[in-house]
Protein backbone atom coordinates (compact mmCIF):
# COMPACT_ATOMS: atom_id res chain seq x y z
CA UNK A 1 0.00 0.00 0.00
CA UNK A 2 2.81 2.02 0.85
CA UNK A 3 4.62 1.55 -2.34
CA UNK A 4 1.22 2.14 -4.69
CA UNK A 5 0.64 5.83 -2.70
CA UNK A 6 4.43 6.65 -4.04
CA UNK A 7 3.96 5.45 -7.40
CA UNK A 8 0.46 7.49 -7.49
CA UNK A 9 2.28 10.58 -5.61
CA UNK A 10 5.27 10.98 -7.45
CA UNK A 11 4.11 11.42 -11.17
CA UNK A 12 2.24 14.62 -9.29
CA UNK A 13 5.32 15.59 -7.30
CA UNK A 14 7.28 15.98 -10.73
CA UNK A 15 4.17 17.45 -12.80
CA UNK A 16 3.75 19.80 -9.68
CA UNK A 17 7.75 20.60 -10.10
CA UNK A 18 7.46 21.00 -13.47
CA UNK A 19 4.51 23.66 -13.83
CA UNK A 20 6.04 25.46 -10.96
CA UNK A 21 9.04 25.35 -13.09
CA UNK A 22 7.99 26.14 -16.15
CA UNK A 23 5.79 29.18 -14.80
CA UNK A 24 8.65 31.17 -11.94
CA UNK A 25 11.87 29.53 -13.55
CA UNK A 26 14.35 32.61 -14.35
CA UNK A 27 11.55 34.98 -13.20
CA UNK A 28 13.04 37.84 -10.74
CA UNK A 29 16.81 36.39 -12.18
CA UNK A 30 18.77 39.08 -13.37
CA UNK A 31 22.22 39.12 -15.08
CA UNK A 32 25.09 41.19 -15.61
CA UNK A 33 28.68 41.39 -16.82
CA UNK A 34 31.09 44.17 -16.39
CA UNK A 35 34.44 45.22 -16.84
CA UNK A 36 36.98 46.14 -14.72
CA UNK A 37 38.58 48.80 -17.26
CA UNK A 38 36.88 49.88 -20.46
CA UNK A 39 39.90 50.50 -22.02
CA UNK A 40 43.48 48.99 -22.03
CA UNK A 41 46.77 48.22 -24.07
CA UNK A 42 47.56 45.26 -25.63
CA UNK A 43 48.62 42.91 -23.40
CA UNK A 44 47.46 44.01 -20.02
CA UNK A 45 45.79 42.22 -17.86
CA UNK A 46 41.66 42.96 -16.82
CA UNK A 47 38.47 41.39 -14.77
CA UNK A 48 35.11 40.41 -16.11
CA UNK A 49 32.83 40.17 -13.28
CA UNK A 50 29.51 38.16 -13.64
CA UNK A 51 26.77 39.23 -11.02
CA UNK A 52 23.44 36.83 -11.34
CA UNK A 53 20.90 37.30 -9.06
CA UNK A 54 18.34 34.88 -8.16
CA UNK A 55 15.21 37.16 -6.61
CA UNK A 56 12.61 34.21 -6.45
CA UNK A 57 11.44 31.59 -3.79
CA UNK A 58 12.44 28.83 -6.19
CA UNK A 59 16.41 27.73 -6.56
CA UNK A 60 17.63 27.40 -9.88
CA UNK A 61 18.58 24.05 -10.08
CA UNK A 62 21.23 24.42 -12.96
CA UNK A 63 22.46 27.30 -15.16
CA UNK A 64 24.83 27.44 -18.42
CA UNK A 65 25.85 30.90 -19.22
CA UNK A 66 26.81 30.40 -22.69
CA UNK A 67 28.63 33.54 -24.52
CA UNK A 68 30.84 34.08 -27.44
CA UNK A 69 33.56 36.11 -26.82
CA UNK A 70 36.82 37.20 -29.56
CA UNK A 71 39.89 34.86 -29.04
CA UNK A 72 42.16 37.67 -28.86
CA UNK A 73 40.54 38.63 -25.14
CA UNK A 74 41.72 35.19 -23.26
CA UNK A 75 40.10 34.16 -20.13
CA UNK A 76 42.18 32.48 -17.76
CA UNK A 77 41.62 29.30 -16.00
CA UNK A 78 38.74 28.94 -13.44
CA UNK A 79 36.21 26.16 -12.22
CA UNK A 80 33.08 25.00 -13.80
CA UNK A 81 33.69 27.03 -17.12
CA UNK A 82 34.62 25.47 -20.32
CA UNK A 83 36.28 27.15 -23.65
CA UNK A 84 35.93 25.78 -27.34
CA UNK A 85 37.70 27.01 -30.24
CA UNK A 86 36.42 30.42 -31.64
CA UNK A 87 36.19 31.74 -28.56
CA UNK A 88 32.58 30.36 -27.24
CA UNK A 89 32.53 30.11 -23.56
CA UNK A 90 29.82 28.07 -21.42
CA UNK A 91 29.50 27.74 -17.15
CA UNK A 92 26.75 25.44 -15.55
CA UNK A 93 26.10 26.68 -11.57
CA UNK A 94 23.33 26.53 -9.68
CA UNK A 95 21.89 29.39 -7.15
CA UNK A 96 19.68 29.28 -4.60
CA UNK A 97 16.70 31.30 -3.68
CA UNK A 98 16.98 35.37 -3.19
CA UNK A 99 20.74 34.33 -3.43
CA UNK A 100 23.50 36.71 -5.52
CA UNK A 101 26.22 35.05 -7.12
CA UNK A 102 29.43 37.12 -8.36
CA UNK A 103 32.10 35.23 -10.47
CA UNK A 104 35.19 36.96 -11.77
CA UNK A 105 37.79 35.69 -14.48
CA UNK A 106 40.76 37.19 -15.33
CA UNK A 107 41.18 38.05 -18.78
CA UNK A 108 44.17 39.10 -20.71
CA UNK A 109 44.00 41.56 -24.07
CA UNK A 110 45.77 40.15 -26.46
CA UNK A 111 45.53 42.09 -30.26
CA UNK A 112 44.29 46.14 -30.15
CA UNK A 113 40.39 46.12 -31.10
CA UNK A 114 37.05 47.13 -30.53
CA UNK A 115 35.07 44.20 -28.69
CA UNK A 116 32.23 43.71 -27.21
CA UNK A 117 31.78 41.23 -24.17
CA UNK A 118 28.20 41.74 -22.60
CA UNK A 119 25.84 39.06 -24.91
CA UNK A 120 24.78 35.87 -22.94
CA UNK A 121 22.41 32.95 -23.63
CA UNK A 122 21.08 31.34 -20.43
CA UNK A 123 19.51 28.45 -20.38
CA UNK A 124 18.02 26.76 -17.27
CA UNK A 125 15.90 23.87 -15.97
CA UNK A 126 14.01 22.02 -13.14
CA UNK A 127 15.43 19.65 -10.74
CA UNK A 128 14.94 16.53 -13.01
CA UNK A 129 16.28 18.08 -15.92
CA UNK A 130 12.95 17.63 -17.99
CA UNK A 131 11.97 21.24 -18.78
CA UNK A 132 14.39 24.13 -19.72
CA UNK A 133 14.06 28.23 -20.37
CA UNK A 134 16.16 29.60 -22.70
CA UNK A 135 16.81 33.99 -22.13
CA UNK A 136 19.62 36.05 -23.76
CA UNK A 137 21.13 38.80 -22.50
CA UNK A 138 21.97 41.70 -24.47
CA UNK A 139 24.13 43.88 -22.33
CA UNK A 140 26.47 45.93 -24.59
CA UNK A 141 29.71 46.28 -22.92
CA UNK A 142 32.54 47.31 -25.23
CA UNK A 143 35.69 47.13 -24.47
CA UNK A 144 38.44 49.12 -26.39
CA UNK A 145 42.44 47.71 -26.75
CA UNK A 146 44.64 50.14 -27.81
CA UNK A 147 47.52 49.01 -29.76
CA UNK A 148 51.16 49.11 -27.93
CA UNK A 149 53.38 51.29 -29.35
CA UNK A 150 56.71 50.33 -31.15
CA UNK A 151 59.82 50.80 -29.00
CA UNK A 152 62.20 53.61 -29.86
CA UNK A 153 64.57 50.87 -30.92
CA UNK A 154 61.75 49.48 -33.28
CA UNK A 155 61.23 53.03 -34.42
CA UNK A 156 64.20 53.89 -35.53
CA UNK A 157 64.95 50.98 -37.54
CA UNK A 158 61.55 51.94 -39.33
CA UNK A 159 62.96 55.47 -39.82
CA UNK A 160 66.20 54.45 -41.47
CA UNK A 161 63.98 52.83 -44.25
CA UNK A 162 61.75 56.23 -44.38
CA UNK A 163 61.97 58.16 -47.85
CA UNK A 164 61.41 61.86 -47.77
CA UNK A 165 63.26 65.06 -46.81
CA UNK A 166 64.04 63.61 -43.04
CA UNK A 167 61.14 65.55 -41.48
CA UNK A 168 60.66 63.63 -39.00
CA UNK A 169 63.91 62.26 -38.63
CA UNK A 170 64.46 66.04 -37.20
CA UNK A 171 61.40 65.71 -35.07
CA UNK A 172 62.87 62.65 -33.47
CA UNK A 173 66.31 64.74 -32.99
CA UNK A 174 65.77 68.02 -31.63
CA UNK A 175 67.76 71.05 -33.42
CA UNK A 176 70.54 72.09 -31.21
CA UNK A 177 71.15 75.72 -32.64
CA UNK A 178 67.40 76.56 -31.61
CA UNK A 179 67.29 77.11 -28.27
CA UNK A 180 64.04 77.17 -26.83
CA UNK A 181 64.14 78.30 -23.39
CA UNK A 182 65.09 76.04 -20.41
CA UNK A 183 63.77 73.07 -18.25
CA UNK A 184 64.17 70.93 -15.06
CA UNK A 185 66.89 67.94 -16.07
CA UNK A 186 66.03 64.56 -16.84
CA UNK A 187 67.48 61.46 -15.64
CA UNK A 188 69.44 60.38 -19.35
CA UNK A 189 69.85 64.35 -20.54
CA UNK A 190 73.49 64.53 -21.62
CA UNK A 191 75.93 67.13 -18.91
CA UNK A 192 76.43 69.99 -21.96
CA UNK A 193 72.99 70.54 -22.11
CA UNK A 194 72.93 71.95 -18.50
CA UNK A 195 72.35 76.13 -18.52
CA UNK A 196 74.25 76.75 -15.61
CA UNK A 197 73.45 80.43 -15.02
CA UNK A 198 69.63 79.17 -15.08
CA UNK A 199 70.78 76.55 -12.35
CA UNK A 200 72.07 78.89 -10.06
CA UNK A 201 69.06 81.08 -10.37
CA UNK A 202 66.88 78.16 -9.80
CA UNK A 203 68.95 76.06 -7.32
CA UNK A 204 67.94 73.38 -9.13
CA UNK A 205 69.58 71.62 -12.33
CA UNK A 206 68.68 73.39 -15.42
CA UNK A 207 69.33 72.16 -19.24
CA UNK A 208 68.87 74.15 -22.68
CA UNK A 209 65.42 73.19 -24.04
CA UNK A 210 65.81 72.48 -27.96
CA UNK A 211 62.84 73.26 -30.15
CA UNK A 212 62.73 72.00 -33.96
CA UNK A 213 63.42 73.55 -37.11
CA UNK A 214 60.87 71.91 -39.25
CA UNK A 215 57.08 72.31 -38.62
CA UNK A 216 55.27 71.90 -35.34
CA UNK A 217 52.52 70.05 -36.91
CA UNK A 218 52.08 66.68 -38.69
CA UNK A 219 49.56 64.58 -39.65
CA UNK A 220 49.64 60.85 -40.52
CA UNK A 221 47.76 59.36 -43.94
CA UNK A 222 47.92 55.30 -43.54
CA UNK A 223 46.61 53.26 -46.06
CA UNK A 224 44.55 50.64 -44.92
CA UNK A 225 44.72 48.77 -48.42
CA UNK A 226 47.30 45.84 -48.55
CA UNK A 227 47.74 46.74 -52.58
CA UNK A 228 46.15 48.28 -55.48
CA UNK A 229 43.77 45.55 -55.79
CA UNK A 230 40.39 47.05 -54.59
CA UNK A 231 37.81 44.84 -53.06
CA UNK A 232 40.07 42.05 -51.55
CA UNK A 233 40.72 41.77 -48.03
CA UNK A 234 44.08 40.95 -46.75
CA UNK A 235 45.99 37.81 -46.65
CA UNK A 236 47.58 36.37 -43.24
CA UNK A 237 51.03 38.05 -43.95
CA UNK A 238 49.50 41.50 -45.57
CA UNK A 239 47.59 41.52 -42.42
CA UNK A 240 50.46 41.27 -39.91
CA UNK A 241 52.15 44.10 -41.73
CA UNK A 242 48.98 46.11 -41.28
CA UNK A 243 49.14 45.79 -37.71
CA UNK A 244 52.79 46.47 -37.75
CA UNK A 245 52.21 49.55 -39.45
CA UNK A 246 49.36 50.31 -36.99
CA UNK A 247 51.59 49.89 -34.17
CA UNK A 248 53.97 52.19 -36.21
CA UNK A 249 51.06 55.02 -36.39
CA UNK A 250 50.47 54.89 -32.35
CA UNK A 251 54.31 54.97 -31.69
CA UNK A 252 54.54 58.24 -33.56
CA UNK A 253 51.97 60.19 -32.44
CA UNK A 254 52.83 59.19 -28.71
CA UNK A 255 56.50 60.21 -29.46
CA UNK A 256 55.36 63.63 -31.05
CA UNK A 257 52.64 64.45 -29.42
CA UNK A 258 54.88 64.13 -25.79
CA UNK A 259 57.49 66.48 -27.62
CA UNK A 260 54.92 69.14 -28.29
CA UNK A 261 54.12 68.61 -31.91
CA UNK A 262 50.38 69.15 -32.82
CA UNK A 263 49.15 65.59 -34.54
CA UNK A 264 46.66 64.46 -36.86
CA UNK A 265 45.83 61.06 -38.53
CA UNK A 266 43.91 59.69 -41.08
CA UNK A 267 43.00 56.98 -42.83
CA UNK A 268 40.75 54.94 -45.61
CA UNK A 269 40.43 52.50 -43.43
CA UNK A 270 36.77 53.03 -41.24
CA UNK A 271 35.22 51.63 -37.99
CA UNK A 272 32.92 49.09 -37.16
CA UNK A 273 29.04 50.25 -37.73
CA UNK A 274 30.26 53.39 -39.87
CA UNK A 275 31.15 53.46 -43.02
CA UNK A 276 32.74 56.91 -43.35
CA UNK A 277 36.77 57.10 -43.62
CA UNK A 278 39.13 58.05 -40.24
CA UNK A 279 39.87 61.91 -40.14
CA UNK A 280 41.47 63.77 -37.00
CA UNK A 281 43.01 67.18 -37.26
CA UNK A 282 46.49 68.00 -36.08
CA UNK A 283 46.37 68.85 -32.10
CA UNK A 284 48.55 68.35 -29.19
CA UNK A 285 47.19 67.58 -26.15
CA UNK A 286 46.32 63.95 -24.07
CA UNK A 287 43.22 63.76 -25.05
CA UNK A 288 44.15 64.31 -28.79
CA UNK A 289 46.45 60.55 -27.91
CA UNK A 290 44.20 58.75 -26.83
CA UNK A 291 41.44 59.91 -29.78
CA UNK A 292 44.10 58.51 -32.05
CA UNK A 293 44.72 55.74 -29.93
CA UNK A 294 41.07 54.59 -29.84
CA UNK A 295 40.72 55.60 -34.07
CA UNK A 296 43.84 52.78 -34.25
CA UNK A 297 41.95 50.18 -32.03
CA UNK A 298 38.53 50.34 -33.88
CA UNK A 299 40.10 50.37 -36.95
CA UNK A 300 38.86 48.03 -39.31
CA UNK A 301 41.36 46.13 -42.11
CA UNK A 302 39.09 47.22 -45.10
CA UNK A 303 38.52 50.19 -46.82
CA UNK A 304 36.13 52.81 -47.07
CA UNK A 305 37.96 54.72 -50.30
CA UNK A 306 40.81 54.26 -52.29
CA UNK A 307 44.33 55.60 -51.18
CA UNK A 308 44.60 58.23 -53.51
CA UNK A 309 41.15 59.11 -52.99
CA UNK A 310 41.85 59.97 -50.02
CA UNK A 311 44.75 62.13 -49.81
CA UNK A 312 42.85 63.78 -53.00
CA UNK A 313 40.02 64.26 -50.33
CA UNK A 314 42.20 65.84 -47.42
CA UNK A 315 44.93 67.51 -49.20
CA UNK A 316 42.82 70.85 -48.99
CA UNK A 317 42.25 70.87 -45.56
CA UNK A 318 45.32 70.10 -44.42
CA UNK A 319 47.48 73.39 -42.90
CA UNK A 320 50.23 74.49 -45.42
CA UNK A 321 52.35 74.44 -42.16
CA UNK A 322 51.98 70.77 -41.35
CA UNK A 323 54.20 67.60 -42.83
CA UNK A 324 52.69 64.53 -43.97
CA UNK A 325 53.75 61.45 -42.91
CA UNK A 326 52.57 58.14 -45.56
CA UNK A 327 52.89 54.72 -44.08
CA UNK A 328 51.64 52.46 -46.66
CA UNK A 329 52.37 48.83 -47.70
CA UNK A 330 52.85 49.63 -51.48
CA UNK A 331 52.68 52.73 -53.37
CA UNK A 332 51.61 53.21 -57.59
CA UNK A 333 51.08 55.96 -59.82
CA UNK A 334 48.23 57.41 -58.85
CA UNK A 335 49.43 57.71 -54.91
CA UNK A 336 52.46 59.23 -55.85
CA UNK A 337 50.47 61.62 -57.94
CA UNK A 338 48.69 63.05 -55.21
CA UNK A 339 51.91 62.80 -53.19
CA UNK A 340 53.34 64.96 -55.95
CA UNK A 341 50.48 67.58 -55.44
CA UNK A 342 51.12 67.67 -51.67
CA UNK A 343 54.67 68.80 -52.44
CA UNK A 344 53.31 71.25 -55.18
CA UNK A 345 51.15 72.24 -52.31
CA UNK A 346 54.19 73.55 -50.00
CA UNK A 347 53.94 70.17 -48.10
CA UNK A 348 57.13 67.99 -46.48
CA UNK A 349 56.55 64.60 -47.23
CA UNK A 350 57.96 61.55 -45.64
CA UNK A 351 56.41 58.32 -46.90
CA UNK A 352 57.31 54.73 -45.49
CA UNK A 353 56.22 51.73 -47.82
CA UNK A 354 56.55 48.56 -45.00
CA UNK A 355 58.51 46.05 -46.20
CA UNK A 356 57.85 42.59 -46.63
CA UNK A 357 59.36 40.67 -43.59
CA UNK A 358 59.45 43.47 -41.78
CA UNK A 359 56.98 42.02 -39.12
Amino acid sequence: MFFLQIALTLPLMVLAEIMLYRYFNLRGMTYKRTLSESAVFEGEKIFMVEDIENNNFLPIAWMKAESLINPNLRLGAAKNIQTSQGGYHRSVFSIMPFYRLRRTYEMTCMLRGDYSVGNVTITAGDIFGLMSKIVTYDNETRLLVYPKPLNMEEMVKCFHSLQGDAVVRRFINPDPFFVAGVREYQTGDPMYSVNWKATARTNSLQVYKYDYTANSNIIILFNIDADSRQDLLPNEEEGKRIEYGIHFCAAVVERMISLGIATGFCSNGHFREEEDFVSIPSRCSRPQLYTVFEALAKLRLNRAISFHTLIKTVRNTIPKETDVLIISLYTDERIEEEIFELRRSGHQVEKWVIPEGEV
